[in-house]
């Protein structure tokens, strides 16, 4: 089972500003976390599935906002963020998800 402590520093840097940026976590975050709930509630959750949805529509655009804020114009994605690292965090962030779901925390 993976964990925050076996990610990289920018893929931990990259949890947390997903998770805490004022602006993005309202925007991004939370309708993820509803959305995968949802699919636990009603006993049609997978997890392969949800970490790709959890790549596709929170991680890149996370990934994306980051490097507008805080990258340089020779930063890219690919080399900041490679998608094999985003699906770790991903495995990660759902891994944790889930334990909220199975608290009754959605």
């Amino acid at each position: 089972m993976r964990t925050r402590e076996t990610l990289s520093h920018e893929m931990v840097e990259l949890g947390y500003y997903c998770e805490h940026d004022r602006f993005f976590a309202p925007a991004y975050y939370w309708p993820a976390y509803k959305t995968l709930g949802k699919f636990h509630q009603a006993n049609t959750f997978s997890l392969d599935r949800a970490i790709k949805y959890l790549d596709r529509y929170l991680l890149l655009p996370a990934a994306k906002e980051y490097l507008k804020q805080y990258g340089s114009m020779t930063d890219s994605i690919k080399q900041m963020f490679p998608k094999a690292e985003r699906l770790k965090l991903a495995e990660v962030l759902a891994l944790e998800m889930v334990g909220e779901f199975r608290l009754g925390n959605y």
